[in-house]
C-alpha cells in the first residue's frame, strides 16, 4: 500500500530561489529599426522569438511579493510603446480626425480599464503574483495544487489558499508589463503580434505625411495644400516619450527607478525645454502663422539675451543651462528649479508642439524609422537626460512630498485684468511658499520649486560649515 502523501512532504524539496534576470542583459539595444509594418508584415514574421520564463515570472510579479525582481521597470518600458503604437495606428487610420479626438480615442484605448478587460478576456489574470509567498507558520498562505486547508477544531474543509486581493490597476500594470516583457526578449514585430492578440487595436494602414505641416500652426490659413503640425505634435510626443524611455533604461539601467524614469519623461517633455532647443537651433523662424498674438511671444522669448546670448553657438546653448556654475554666476543665482520655472513661465506652447511636430515628421519622412528620429534629436536630448541622471528630483511636487512639505491653501486671484491661481505650500520647518500661475497646478508647481530651492540652500549651507 502506499504512503499518503503528506503536506510536509511538499515543503522539503522546493528551493525558493528565483533567477533575477537582468534588464540589461537580455536585449541590451533594444535596436531602433524601421516601424513600418501592416498586416502582411506581421503574417509573414517567423521569428517565433519569445521571452524565457523568468522575464514572464518577472513580467506577473508586484513589488509586494519581496521577490528579487519585480515588473515595474517592465510597466514603464511597456506603457511607452503601448503609447506609440496605439498612436500610430490612430493616426493612420484616421487621417482627417483632428488631435482632440485622436487623443480621446488613445486614452480610451491605453485606460486601465480597457487594460484590465484584456487581462480578464484572455485569462491573463489568474497568474498576477501579488503576495509574498509563506510556506509554514500561522501565516501560511500556500498550498500545493489539490490540497485543502483543514480546520483543526472543527475537522472540516475550508477555504483553499488560492486566492489573492489586487486593485485592478495592478491587472492593468501586468499587461504592461508583458508588452515591456516582449519587448527586451524578442523584436517589435512579435511585440506588436502579442499586443494585436491580446486585443489591442495596432495594426495601421501606411499612408503619407509631409514634412512642411510639422511647421504649420492652425492660424496659416493660406496653406491649403498640407495640414497643420497638431496631428504630427500627437504622434510626435509618443515617439519623444518612447526614446527617451528606451535611452535611458537602455544607457543607464543600474542608476535609474521607474519614478526617476517618470520624471525624466516629463522634465524633457515640458514647454521650457523642448520651446528652449527649438529655439536654440533656430528653427522658431520657420513656423507658418498669421498670428501677430504669436509672433510677439515668440520675438519676446527667442529676443531674450539672458536664454539667447547673441555670442554663443546652438552648442553653446544646449550647454549653459546644464552647468550649474554658469547658473550661480547669472545675476539672478537661478537654480535648476529657477530654470523650469522660468522657462516654463515664458515659453509659448507653440515652440514645444512645432518641436514635437518635428519629431513626427522626421519618423514620417524616413519611412518610419526610429533610428533616424533618434539620430536627429539625441545631441540636442543628450546633456538635459545626463543631467538628470544626476539630478533626480526634477519633479519638485514630488520632491516636495518626499521631504515632508504639504499643501495648506489654493485659490484664484482675480484682481486686475487677468486671473491667477494662487498655492501656498509648508515645509516641514514651517516655512511657507507662494507660487503664482495661470492654473492651479502649475501654480504649486512654482511653490514647490521655490520650496525645494530653499531646501536646496539651507543644505549647501549646511555643508559648508560642517
Amino acid at each position: 500500500m502506499l504512503k499518503p502523501v503528506a503536506f510536509s512532504d511538499c515543503l522539503t524539496k522546493i528551493d525558493h530561489r528565483p533567477v533575477t534576470p537582468l534588464f540589461i542583459t537580455r536585449r541590451p539595444l533594444l535596436p531602433l529599426t524601421l516601424l513600418t509594418y501592416n498586416s502582411a508584415t506581421i503574417n509573414n514574421d517567423l521569428t517565433n522569438e519569445q521571452p524565457s520564463l523568468d522575464i514572464l515570472f518577472q513580467a506577473i510579479t508586484r513589488r509586494s511579493c519581496s521577490e528579487q525582481m519585480d515588473n515595474e521597470n517592465f510597466e514603464v518600458l511597456g506603457d511607452s510603446f503601448l503609447k506609440l503604437m496605439v498612436s500610430m495606428a490612430l493616426y493612420y487610420r484616421y487621417p482627417s480626425a483632428s488631435p482632440g479626438l485622436l487623443t480621446a480615442e488613445k486614452i480610451k484605448q491605453i485606460s486601465n480599464e480597457n487594460l484590465y478587460r484584456l487581462a480578464v478576456q484572455k485569462q491573463l489574470k489568474n497568474y498576477l503574483n501579488v503576495k509574498k509567498i509563506v510556506f509554514r507558520g500561522k501565516d501560511a498562505n500556500w498550498l500545493p495544487p489539490g490540497y485543502n486547508k483543514i480546520n483543526e477544531t472543527e475537522l472540516t474543509t475550508s477555504q483553499q489558499y488560492s486566492q489573492q486581493n489586487a486593485k485592478r490597476k495592478a491587472f492593468s500594470d501586468m499587461i504592461e508589463a508583458f508588452i515591456g516583457a516582449f519587448l527586451i526578449s524578442t523584436n517589435y514585430i512579435t511585440t506588436i503580434k502579442f499586443m494585436d492578440w491580446l486585443g489591442l487595436d495596432v495594426m495601421p494602414n501606411n499612408t503619407q505625411a509631409y514634412l512642411i505641416a510639422a511647421f504649420t500652426h492652425p492660424s496659416n490659413y493660406a496653406n491649403r495644400i498640407t495640414d497643420c503640425y497638431e496631428r504630427l505634435e500627437f504622434l510626435g510626443d509618443a515617439l519623444l516619450d518612447f526614446l527617451v524611455t528606451r535611452h535611458v533604461f537602455v544607457n543607464y539601467n543600474q542608476n535609474v527607478t521607474p519614478g526617476k524614469v517618470t520624471d525624466i519623461r516629463q522634465d524633457l517633455s515640458n514647454n521650457g525645454r523642448l520651446a528652449y532647443i527649438l529655439v536654440a537651433c533656430d528653427l522658431h523662424k520657420k513656423i507658418l502663422h498669421n498670428s501677430t498674438d504669436m509672433f510677439s511671444q515668440i520675438s519676446s522669448y527667442a529676443g531674450d539675451e539672458d536664454l539667447f546670448p547673441k555670442d554663443q553657438s546652438t552648442d553653446e546653448y544646449l550647454s549653459k543651462w546644464m552647468n550649474l556654475a554658469y547658473l550661480n554666476k547669472r545675476k539672478t543665482s537661478i537654480s535648476i528649479y529657477d530654470l523650469d520655472q522660468w522657462a516654463d513661465s515664458t515659453a509659448p506652447k507653440a515652440l514645444a508642439d512645432v518641436f514635437e511636430a518635428l519629431v513626427g515628421a522626421i519618423f514620417l519622412d524616413s519611412g518610419n524609422c526610429l533610428a533616424t528620429v533618434w539620430r536627429v534629436i539625441e545631441p540636442l536630448l543628450r546633456k538635459y537626460i545626463d543631467q538628470s541622471i544626476i539630478h533626480p528630483n526634477l519633479n519638485s511636487i514630488r520632491s516636495f512630498s518626499e521631504h515632508g512639505g504639504k499643501l495648506i491653501k489654493e485659490s484664484i486671484d482675480k484682481g486686475g485684468d487677468t486671473q491667477m491661481a494662487v498655492c501656498i505650500v509648508q515645509m516641514p520647518n514651517g516655512s511657507l511658499f507662494e507660487g503664482r500661475d495661470v492654473n492651479k497646478k502649475l501654480a504649486k508647481a512654482n511653490a514647490c520649486r521655490k520650496a525645494m530651492k530653499q531646501h536646496q540652500h539651507n543644505e549647501n549651507m549646511f555643508q559648508q560649515t560642517g
